[in-house]
C-alpha cells in the first residue's frame, strides 16, 4: 500500500550530499521485481493506519535482502510539509529530495519511528486552502483519491555499503469532507470511520491439500520444509469483514454511528480485511457504500512466483488470492513475505522461512 513506496539505489555525493527519491502521493512501492537479491524497502505500514493532523502515529519499514529480513535498519525518517509547486511535474517538491531543508520534520531513526502527523497536513495536502507564504502563488486545495483519501508524505533513508537507498510512502490523513453540502458533511463525519490495517489470516498450500505455511514470529524464523523444485500453490487470506452492518457485532461498519449503534462505535473498531467505508460519489453528488479491495504483493530471496502481484477488488467478496510459487533447484533457505495492500492505504505482511531439501 501498494503499498506507499518507491525505492532506488543513490551514490554517495559526499558526507552532507543525500538525494531523496520522489515522494509519492500514496504508498506505491517498486514491486515489479518479485524476487530479492539486494537490500530493499519492502513495505511501510502506519499505526494507525489513518489518522486527523496532530494524531500520534508509528511506523514500521520491511526491509529486506537476498539473505532475509533486514536487523535493526538505521532508517532515517522525516515528515515532508512541502507543497508541490504547480509548476512541478514530480509527485512531491523538490524540498522534499532536500536532506537539510527546513521542510522536513525528523521522525527519529531506525526500523520504526513515532511523532505526530504535522498540524498543517490537511493544509498541505488535503482539502483545506494552502497558506500563501510571501510572494508564492496561491495554491489550490489537493484533490483527493477515489477513495476520498489524503496522503502526507514521509521520507526514509537507509545507509548501504555503496550509497544509500532512499524510499518515500504516503501516510493516510483524515481531513473530512471537502465536496458535498454541510448536512452531507455532518453524515459523513459520523459514519466514516478511519481505516485499519488489513492482516495475514493464514498462508496455506493448495497443492499439499490446504498446509498450512508457518509464519515467522517475531525474532524467530519458522521451518517449512519443501523438495527442490517443487511447485507450490499459495494461498493467502484475510479477515472476512461484515457486507452488511449489525449492530453488536464489534465493528463499527459504514452505516453505523455512535448514535445509531454506541455499543460497536463508541470505540470504533475496524476489520483488517475488506473494509466497507462510506465515500462521496460525484456523479450523484451523494454518500455511498465502498468497499476495499485486497491487493497482493510477493516477495522471496529465491525460486520463482507465477505472478508478481494478485489480489481482488472490492467488489470481490472472496478473502484469500492464489499464486504459484516453485522452489529453486538447489538446497538452501528461501525467505518469503506477502505483503497486503488495501485500497485505502492500509498494509500487512506475513514472512515465512522455507527450507529447500
Amino acid at each position: 500500500m501498494v503499498i506507499g513506496m518507491r525505492w532506488t539505489r543513490l551514490a554517495l555525493l559526499g558526507a552532507l550530499s543525500v538525494a531523496l527519491v520522489a515522494v509519492a502521493c500514496k504508498p506505491n512501492l517498486d514491486e515489479t521485481v518479485s524476487i530479492v537479491t539486494e537490500t530493499r524497502f519492502l513495505a511501510v505500514q502506519a499505526v494507525p493506519a489513518e489518522g486527523a493532523p496532530s494524531a500520534s502515529v508509528t511506523f514500521t519499514a520491511l526491509v529486506v535482502d537476498g539473505n532475509g529480513p533486514v536487523a535493526n535498519p538505521p532508517i532515517a525518517w522525516d515528515f515532508c510539509d512541502a507543497r508541490n509547486p504547480l509548476a512541478n511535474l514530480g509527485p512531491v517538491s523538490p524540498e522534499c529530495q532536500d536532506p537539510g531543508d527546513a521542510n522536513l520534520v525528523p521522525l527519529g531513526s531506525g526500523p520504526q519511528a513515532s511523532g505526530t502527523v504535522p498540524a498543517i497536513a490537511c493544509r498541505q495536502f488535503g482539502p483545506e486552502v494552502p497558506e500563501v507564504v510571501g510572494n508564492e502563488t496561491p495554491g489550490r486545495p489537493v484533490d483527493p483519491d477515489p477513495t476520498g483519501g489524503y496522503y502526507q508524505p514521509v521520507s526514509l533513508f537507509l545507509p548501504g555499503s555503496s550509497g544509500v537507498i532512499a524510499s518515500s510512502y504516503g501516510t493516510r490523513i483524515s481531513c473530512g469532507l471537502a465536496e458535498g453540502s454541510s448536512d452531507q458533511a455532518n453524515d459523513y463525519l459520523a459514519r466514516y470511520h478511519l481505516n485499519v490495517n488489513p492482516a495475514v489470516a493464514s498462508l496455506v498450500d493448495l497443492a499439499s491439500g490446504g498446509a498450512p505455511v508457518a509464519a515467522d514470529a517475531a525474532g524467530s524464523s519458522a521451518t517449512n520444509v519443501v523438495a527442490k523444485g517443487q511447485s507450490l500453490q499459495l494461498e493467502v487470506a484475510w479477515a472476512t469483514c461484515p457486507l452488511t452492518d449489525t449492530c453488536g457485532d464489534g465493528i463499527c461498519g459504514a452505516d453505523e454511528s455512535l448514535a445509531s449503534c454506541p455499543g460497536d462505535c463508541t470505540t470504533p473498531e475496524g476489520c483488517a480485511g475488506a473494509e466497507r467505508y462510506v465515500n462521496f460519489d460525484l456523479g450523484s453528488q451523494s454518500l455511498v457504500d465502498s468497499r476495499e479491495g485486497i491487493h497482493v504483493s510477493w516477495f522471496a530471496t529465491g525460486g520463482s512466483f507465477g505472478l508478481d502481484r494478485t489480489g481482488n477488488d472490492g467488489t470481490d467478496a472472496t478473502t484469500t488470492s492464489d499464486n504459484t510459487w516453485q522452489a529453486p533447484g538447489a538446497s538452501g533457505t528461501v525467505h518469503l513475505w506477502v505483503v497486503l495492500h488495501d485500497d485505502r492505504g492500509g498494509i500487512g505482511w506475513g514472512a515465512y522461512t522455507l527450507q529447500v531439501q
